[in-house]
């Protein structure tokens, strides 16, 4: 009834899992992720306890090939159970019981492990699995180009409703907390991969202002502008406009940043308002409220 990715980027040793379903908040039974741990994912006949017991036991040092077996073994329902469980360096184990309704199977490689049920034909898996293998950038890029691949392939037989992605940061991550993990969910929509890369956007653009802030109290002004003009290049939110203007304040940029937030005051006068109070505390913001009022 769903198909997954977990996978793990072996340059910044991120990992994470993906899902897409015709199945309301399909996160909630299949996606599991730990921090230095590992990630599972949980479908078909889906029993949750195979998510936080397989995450438990990788925790303790157990492999994923030996706590897959161990909680198959336990479980009598096994054969109507499609379960993938990788740890934090890469290492996957999957199956796929024989009572899994067709179409049905998983492919795993180096670092990665694609699986699916219900498919509306046999090659889902495998287009799954080439769309992850020929794809490049970041890992929640090449995730969602795997699920997009096979959704172009069929996908489930009875539609689509739900997606997710979930990834948590490696040890070669940036450390300052602006890259630290995605836990992004589309509960219900008629179109959950194209809500998802919209969200996935959107995302991007949050963490480029953060790292624009980031760059400022650095003193890396080139960053800085680098990293606003990428957030609000989405065009998404009037909310990066705003504080992105603090930030050009910050950098010097006064003019520019009464440019920005005069023009975003003038269709929506509420941020007018936002200034008022943020310039209480801010007195950033406080030299941007009586440059405007000038």
């Amino acid at each position: 009834m769903t198909y997954s990715i977990i996978a793990r980027d072996a340059a910044t040793g991120a990992f994470g899992v993906a899902a897409q379903s015709h199945w309301f908040n399909v996160a909630q039974p299949v996606a599991w992720v730990r921090f230095g741990v590992g990630a599972v994912a949980s479908q078909a006949s889906a029993d949750p306890s195979y998510g936080w017991r397989g995450l438990a036991l990788m925790a303790e040092g157990v492999d994923p090939g030996t706590a897959l077996h161990d909680l198959s073994e336990a479980d009598e329902g096994r054969e109507h159970r499609q379960v993938a469980i990788m740890n934090a360096a890469g290492v996957v184990a999957a199956r796929t019981g024989d009572l899994c309704i067709a179409h049905a199977g998983h492919i795993t490689g180096d670092g990665w492990s694609v699986q699916g049920n219900l498919l509306a034909t046999p090659s889902v898996v495998e287009t799954m699995a080439a769309g992850y293998e020929a794809s490049r950038g970041p890992l929640i890029e090449r995730m969602l180009a795997a699920l997009e691949a096979a959704e172009r392939a069929g996908g489930d037989l009875r539609g689509r409703q739900s997606a997710v992605i979930r990834i948590v940061s490696g040890p070669a991550s940036s450390g300052s907390g602006l890259d630290e993990g995605v836990d992004l969910r589309v509960c219900d929509h008629e179109d959950p991969l194209g809500e998802m890369r919209r969200l996935v956007s959107v995302d991007e653009a949050y963490r480029e202002l953060g790292r624009g802030h980031a760059a400022v109290e650095d003193n890396r002004p080139a960053d800085a502008l680098a990293h606003f003009g990428a957030a609000v290049e989405s065009g998404h939110e009037d909310e990066l406009q705003f504080w992105r203007a603090i930030g050009l304040v910050s950098l010097g940029r006064l003019d520019d940043a009464t440019d920005v937030l005069g023009s975003l005051v003038a269709h929506r006068p509420m941020y007018a308002e936002l200034l008022e109070r943020v310039a209480v505390v801010d007195p950033v913001a406080r030299d941007l409220r009586d440059a405007l009022d000038r």
